[in-house]
């Protein structure tokens, strides 16, 4: 399957969906940390996507933000192998063929020079939208501006430790 078709597996992520005027393609991500849910059970990867959302709110682009990373949440995952070490690597993701189950799922793989993730999903969804605004400041320090009230009165404009299961656990 192309890599265009993704959106049709989405849900709940109307937040994202509405920053673009064409949803990206999956490819050129900066892998920041791949996450395994206790429940459900899911995989959580946060990426930074390589082309800034061209319908960003108003204080994103006043503040001059130029990088955007979200969280990528597959749903209901299944035959999970991984490889390598997700650390702050370019990666593709790629949706393969529908497995004949009863439920509608889908083979995806994760990969890279680095890492490579390969398991099968029922749906993903892509939460935890922020900017930040590239410089001397390295992507783990920089201030955030948060697309969720939640997330902006929780973490006031920093980025929490990967150790915060609160942020991790749900896209």
């Amino acid at each position: 399957m192309s890599a265009d078709g993704w959106p049709e597996f989405l849900v709940h992520s109307e937040r994202f969906t509405a920053l673009y005027s064409e949803l990206p393609a999956l490819e050129g991500l900066v892998l920041r940390s791949v996450h395994l849910g206790p429940y459900g059970p899911a995989v959580t990867l946060r990426v930074e996507l390589p082309r800034f959302p061209d319908l960003a709110p108003q204080d994103w682009t006043e503040a001059g933000c130029d990088r955007f990373e979200a969280q990528i949440e597959f749903l209901a995952v299944e035959d999970l192998r991984m490889r390598g070490v997700p650390h702050s690597t370019v990666v593709d993701i790629e949706f393969g063929s529908r497995v004949r189950t009863p439920e509608r799922r889908i083979r995806i793989a994760v990969s890279g020079p680095q890492v490579a993730l390969g398991f099968t999903a029922h749906a993903l969804k892509v939460g935890r939208l922020n900017a930040y605004r590239s410089g001397t400041e390295g992507p783990y320090t920089a201030r955030r501006w948060f697309v969720s009230p939640l997330d902006r009165r929780l973490h006031q404009g920093v980025l929490p430790p990967t150790t915060a299961k609160v942020f991790y656990e749900r896209a």
